[in-house]
């Protein structure tokens, strides 16, 4: 089992990596975001190297994770273009588990690659400089409990999108339902928003509460009963609903894929 996972995460991430699109979405956002936490008064302005290093994932987690969505909007349309590849799979002796985590898994791989690389590398930095192994510790907790479950999202719910409008509308409407969910408060949204609660996908809660972030990116200084106040139950409650959301959407996905290859039969 553990080796058909394997050689389906290698197969999937190296067929991802050797698409243009991937890394003409990731690779710009990933630069930008860098410049944006070297320049940021906001990053710089936090007097930990820790807290700065949790900060600059507020910033990763909104453009990096943007890219890999729209990087991978197409993944499952591509499938039910390629109905030939999913019954190949299916030949194969790996169980349905390890085929469609590797499925899930090898893609998202590929595209988060350079971004957990150059933001460890960001971290890495102010560990050497303060001689403090704080700085890497609040990256990996940052990339664990926010950016891969948020990636996780993005990915599925482009590809939901991807499934039932043209990607380019896809990608579009992922930028906009995105920046909303996690950077329009309700001061600045006519609609009822989840940026600043613990459905939002920033993951601004286990930033601040494990990785020192500063702990308005957590409540976005908002309140009820879904703006609980930043602690440990909270954080994990953030990271269920997102991985949970994550899930939906995936399930969601692969039905109208399915359903839109037995139409397409």
């Amino acid at each position: 089992m553990m080796t058909a996972l394997l050689w389906t995460l290698r197969y999937e991430a190296l067929m991802t990596a050797r698409r243009k699109v991937v890394w003409g979405a990731v690779l710009p956002l990933a630069l930008l975001s860098l410049l944006l936490v070297i320049t940021s008064p906001v990053v710089g302005g936090q007097g930990d190297p820790a807290a700065r290093t949790g900060a600059a994932a507020v910033v990763v987690n909104t453009f990096c994770t943007l890219g890999v969505g729209i990087a991978l909007a197409d993944r499952l349309r591509r499938g039910v273009e390629a109905r030939g590849m999913a019954e190949l799979l299916t030949a194969t002796p790996a169980g349905p588990l390890p085929r469609t985590a590797g499925v899930l898994g090898g893609p998202l791989l590929a595209a988060l690659a350079p971004v957990a690389g150059l933001y460890l590398l960001y971290a890495t930095v102010f560990s050497v400089a303060g001689g403090s192994p704080g700085p890497v510790v609040s990256a990996v907790i940052a990339l664990v409990t926010a950016v891969v479950p948020a990636a996780l999202l993005v990915t599925a719910f482009a590809g939901l999108l991807g499934v039932l409008l043209p990607v380019a509308a896809a990608r579009a409407a992922t930028v906009v339902v995105w920046l909303w969910a996690c950077h329009f408060p309700p001061a600045f949204s006519p609609l009822p928003t989840p940026t600043g609660t613990v459905l939002s996908p920033l993951g601004g809660y286990p930033l601040a509460v494990w990785a020192h972030a500063p702990e308005v990116w957590a409540t976005r200084q908002g309140t009820g009963a879904l703006r609980p106040a930043a602690d440990d139950a909270a954080a994990l409650l953030n990271v269920a609903l997102v991985l949970a959301m994550a899930a939906a959407c995936y399930v969601l996905g692969h039905l109208a894929a399915r359903t839109g290859r037995h139409g397409a039969s």
